[in-house]
C-alpha cells in the first residue's frame, strides 16, 4: 500500500504503460496468474478473490489518501496496481476521484485483460479531529520575500508551489526585499500530512480539517462502481458517528464491505 485519495472516451493508457511494453504486460500477467492459483483450492463461487484474501489474511490495499484528490495521479496509480494485483483501491470520497480510479483500473484491464479488478473504497470521517482528513493553508503575501521556501522543498506530494515576482512588473529590477511570493497549496495534491507545518520559519501555515459531508458521500454509495467505504471515527463523539451513519441511510446497502478505523 502507498500513501502518498469522468472520462466520455475510451481510456488509453498513459505512455509510461504503453501496450508495447511488453516487460510491464508480462510481469502483470504473472501476478494475475499467480493470484489465480492462490485461491485454486478455495470456494470461489462463494467468496469473490477481495473476501478470499481477507479470509486468508493476504489483503492488500492501495491507499491513495482519504484527502489527495488530483485525478491524474489517482488514475495512473490505480492503473499500476491494479496491474499489480491489489484487492482494493481506497480513495477520497470525492465523484471526480472515483472516476480516476475507475479509469485507471478500465486501462489496465484493456492491457492485461484477465487481471483482477480491485474493489473501490471511499474514505469518510465523523470527526474533524481525524488529521487523514485536513489541508494545509497559507497566503503567499503574507511570507516574507526573501524567505528559502522550506515548505516547497519538504512537500512530499508536490502540493506547494511558490515563485517569487517582481513588483511593478516583469521590467523592473528585481528587490529580493520588494518583491512578493505568488502561487500557495495545491489543494487537490494536499493530504495534509504536517510536514509543512514544522519547517515554516515564519509559522504561516494552518492545518484546516474538515469532515466530508455524509449527503455527497450518500450519492457516491449509489454508484455501481464503489465497492466499500471505510469510516474514520476517533470514538470521541458517539453522536458525530450516529449522525453520519444515519445520513448515510439506506446507500450503505449498496457496498460489499464495510470498514472502520478507529483514531485515538
Amino acid at each position: 500500500a502507498t500513501a502518498p485519495e469522468a472520462m466520455a472516451m475510451a481510456p488509453f493508457p498513459p505512455p509510461p504503460l504503453l501496450a508495447s511494453h511488453a516487460a510491464v504486460r508480462a510481469a502483470a500477467s504473472r501476478v494475475a496468474a499467480s493470484r489465480r492459483i492462490r485461491v485454486a483450492g478455495e470456494d470461489c463461487h462463494h467468496h469473490p478473490p477481495q473476501v478470499a484474501a481477507l479470509r486468508r489474511g493476504d489483503w492488500v490495499k492501495l491507499i491513495c489518501g482519504a484527502s489527495f484528490e488530483d485525478a491524474a495521479d489517482v488514475r495512473n496509480l490505480s492503473l499500476v496496481y491494479t496491474l499489480a494485483g491489489v484487492d482494493c483501491i481506497d480513495c477520497a470520497a470525492d465523484a471526480s476521484v472515483v472516476s480516476a480510479v475507475n479509469e485507471g483500473i478500465d486501462v489496465a484491464a484493456s492491457i492485461v485483460p484477465e487481471v483482477q479488478r480491485p474493489w473501490v473504497m471511499v474514505s469518510v470521517n465523523d470527526d474533524c479531529r481525524d488529521l487523514h482528513f485536513r489541508k494545509a493553508e497559507f497566503d503567499p503575501e503574507d511570507c516574507p520575500p526573501d524567505c528559502s521556501k522550506p515548505c516547497d522543498k519538504v512537500c512530499p506530494a508536490d502540493a506547494i508551489s511558490l515563485k517569487r515576482v517582481m513588483v511593478g512588473g516583469e521590467h523592473a529590477q528585481s528587490d529580493p526585499i520588494c518583491d512578493k511570493l505568488e502561487g500557495g497549496v495545491i489543494m487537490e495534491r494536499c493530504y495534509g500530512c504536517g510536514r509543512c507545518l514544522s519547517v515554516c520559519p515564519y509559522d504561516r501555515i494552518r492545518a484546516m480539517p474538515y469532515v466530508r459531508d455524509p449527503a455527497t458521500t450518500a450519492e457516491l454509495l449509489k454508484r455501481s462502481d464503489v465497492d466499500a467505504i471505510e469510516i474514520h471515527t476517533t470514538g470521541k463523539g458517539i453522536d458525530m458517528f450516529n449522525t453520519l451513519w444515519n445520513s448515510l441511510g439506506e446507500s450503505i446497502n449498496n457496498v460489499k464491505l464495510v470498514a472502520f478505523i478507529h483514531f485515538r
